[in-house]
C-alpha cells in the first residue's frame, strides 16, 4: 500500500516512536513516504502532493489543526469526485485531539497505526466555511478567543489546560457581539451573543461538548448560540457547555441544518478546528456532498454509517 505520513513538526517528542512505526510498515511491505511540517500550510501541500502521487492512505501524526490542513489538501484534489479521496488514518499527538476523541481513537502511537491499517473506514462530512474545510467544530466569540489565545508556547507548557487558562482570562474582559444567524429554513436568531459554535462533531477546545448532538456522518451541521449573558451567567453556564447539558437553557439557541450563515457588523474572532479564520464578518457554513473516509475502531464504525 502507498502510504503518505504527515508529521506535525512541533511534536518532536514522538519522532523516535514514529520512526519505529515507519520501519514496521516498510517491513510489512508498505511503501511509506514520511514528511515533517515546518510552517503553516505545509500539511495541506503535503496532503495534496500525496493524493496526486496516488497515496492510498494519508496517515496524519498531529492534532486538530494538522488534520484540518490535511482535509483541505485532500479536498483540493477531489475535483468533483469522491473517488479521488484516499483513506485517512489519525495518530493523535496534538494538544486537544478533539476529532480523534470524538471518533474513539487511541492515543498510543502503535495502536493508532494498527487502526489505520486494519480499522473500518467511516465517511466523515467535509464541513465548509467561506470555502475552507473543517472536520470538527468552528467557533466564534468567547470560545474562539480562548482557543486563539492558547498560543503554541502555552499549549506546549500546559497542554489542554492552556484552553481553560485562557478561557478564564477571557471571562474577565467578556465581550458581547451582535450578529444575524440564518439557515435554509429561514431566520434563527438576530441580536447580541457571547459565543457560537457550528459543529460537525460534538467536541471542541479540549473536550467541550458545545454541539453534543452533532454526528459527523449525517450531512448536517449543528449550530449553538449563547445569547447575551452576563459574566456571572456565563460562568454558571460553562459547566453545562463543557458537559453538553446546556440545550434546554433559555440563553441557548440550538438547531441542525445542512447550511448556516452568520453576519456581523464587525469581524468576529472565529476559528475552524482551532485555527483562526480571517475576514469573518460574513460566514457561510455548509457541507460538501463528499465524505472523507477516516479509519476508526471497528465497533465505532459499525454504529455509524
Amino acid at each position: 500500500m502507498q502510504i503518505v505520513l504527515i508529521i506535525n513538526g512541533s511534536k518532536p517528542g514522538h519522532y523516535e516512536e514514529l520512526r519505529k512505526q515507519v520501519e514496521r510498515l516498510r517491513e510489512l511491505g508498505h511503501h511509506v513516504k514520511a514528511s515533517v511540517t515546518f510552517e503553516p500550510g505545509d500539511a495541506r501541500r503535503m496532503a495534496r502532493e500525496g493524493v496526486v502521487s496516488g497515496a492510498e492512505l494519508v496517515l496524519v501524526a498531529g492534532g486538530d489543526g494538522t488534520l484540518n490542513e490535511v482535509a483541505n489538501g485532500v479536498n483540493d484534489c477531489l475535483g468533483g469526485s469522491a473517488e479521488a479521496a484516499p483513506r485517512m488514518g489519525i495518530i493523535p499527538v496534538g494538544t486537544a485531539n478533539d476529532l480523534a476523541n470524538a471518533l474513539g481513537l487511541p492515543t498510543p502511537v502503535e495502536e493508532a497505526v494498527n487502526i489505520a491499517l486494519r480499522g473500518a473506514p467511516r465517511g466523515l462530512n467535509i464541513a465548509t466555511v467561506n470555502q475552507r474545510c473543517f472536520l470538527n467544530v468552528s467557533t466564534g466569540g468567547f470560545g474562539a478567543q480562548a482557543t486563539r489565545d492558547a498560543a503554541t508556547e502555552g499549549k506546549r507548557l500546559f497542554g489542554a489546560l492552556a484552553y481553560a487558562l485562557n478561557a478564564a482570562r477571557q471571562l474577565v474582559g467578556l465581550e458581547h457581539h451582535t450578529g444575524s444567524f440564518t439557515c435554509a429554513e429561514g431566520p434563527i436568531y438576530d441580536g447580541p451573543f457571547v459565543l457560537f459554535a457550528v459543529g460537525n462533531t460534538e467536541r471542541t477546545g479540549g473536550g467541550n461538548l458545545i454541539t453534543p448532538r452533532a454526528n459527523p456522518s449525517d450531512h448536517l451541521l449543528d449550530l449553538c448560540v449563547v445569547k447575551d449573558v452576563s459574566r456571572l451567567e456565563l460562568t454558571r453556564l460553562l459547566p453545562a457547555l463543557r458537559s453538553g447539558q446546556h440545550l434546554d437553557d433559555p440563553a441557548v439557541v440550538y438547531m441542525q441544518s445542512p447550511a448556516f450563515s452568520v453576519e456581523a457588523p464587525l469581524d468576529l474572532a472565529v476559528n475552524v478546528d482551532g485555527e483562526p479564520l480571517l475576514h469573518s464578518g460574513r460566514l457561510c457554513y455548509g457541507v460538501s456532498p463528499y465524505r472523507l473516509p477516516v479509519l476508526t475502531p471497528l465497533r465505532a464504525a459499525e454504529t455509524h454509517t
